[in-house]
């Protein structure tokens, strides 16, 4: 039998890096000057058009600088342009399911709009390094504190993840409600209210985060009848990873 040494395979070269599939850090996540002007421009069209998006009310509430979490209630796969490109002034980042970055072409066109993945049914810590960097650098981040879609368009319990986001004293967290979007020629709206206050939060950071949550929860639903919304409680427990 011979002694000679085996040898090595050539597995080619390692494949490239894809930051929009699996990034790491804020810094992975980029929209550009010019694409961001060219895509906000485009979507208002489109909203306008295609869901008769009205005039969108209390943009005077969100800061032109400084980190802001934008919470909203979620209904369709639009929501996040709805709000965060064709309604607010400045660029936003928000979270996407995993899923939708799958498709090379899906991924590339939602990763340069600011998208990023989220695995839901588990903490992602990856996804909340992220939006916690996005953030800290003075970002706008758009988060949907329901984690998926209200099929009913009643107003689900909120995850404490999102509105943990919000806790650090430099992060501004802005409510967000829409309506109309859900029908398929709208019209849709958008209003965006004032600060929720952050006064008064005891407890861990966990409590602290849950409080947080069921605030953000009930200025979304204050919000929603003006605008056309129906009129409900808002949520009063909070959503566990057994209500995916």
């Amino acid at each position: 039998m011979s002694d000679a040494p085996t040898p090595a395979v050539d597995a080619g070269p390692e494949p490239a890096y894809d930051r929009l599939a699996t990034p790491q850090s804020a810094d992975d996540v980029r929209i550009t000057a010019w694409w961001w002007w060219i895509g906000r421009n485009i979507l208002s069209v489109y909203f306008r058009t295609r869901y008769r998006a009205r005039k969108v009310r209390g943009k005077h509430n969100i800061p032109r600088t400084g980190g802001i979490l934008i919470v909203s209630n979620h209904m369709t796969n639009n929501d996040p342009f709805l709000v965060g490109w064709s309604a607010i002034p400045r660029r936003a980042f928000y979270m996407a399911k995993s899923d939708l970055f799958e498709n090379r072409i899906q991924r590339a066109l939602i990763g340069t709009l600011g998208a990023f993945p989220i695995r839901r049914g588990e903490a992602d810590r990856t996804a909340v390094r992220i939006a916690k960097g996005l953030l800290a650098r003075g970002e706008c981040v758009i988060v949907f504190p329901e984690g998926t879609r209200s099929r009913d368009q009643r107003l689900r319990n909120p995850y404490p993840g999102a509105a943990s986001l919000g806790l650090p004293d430099g992060v501004t967290v802005i409510p967000a409600a829409i309506w109309g979007i859900q029908e398929k020629h709208g019209p849709s709206r958008v209003i965006f209210g004032p600060p929720v206050s952050k006064g008064g939060l005891e407890g861990s950071r966990g409590q602290r985060a849950g409080e947080l949550a069921l605030r953000m929860m009930a200025a979304i639903a204050e919000l929603l009848p003006e605008i056309g919304g129906p009129v409900q409680d808002p949520p009063t427990i909070l959503a566990t990873m057994d209500d995916e």
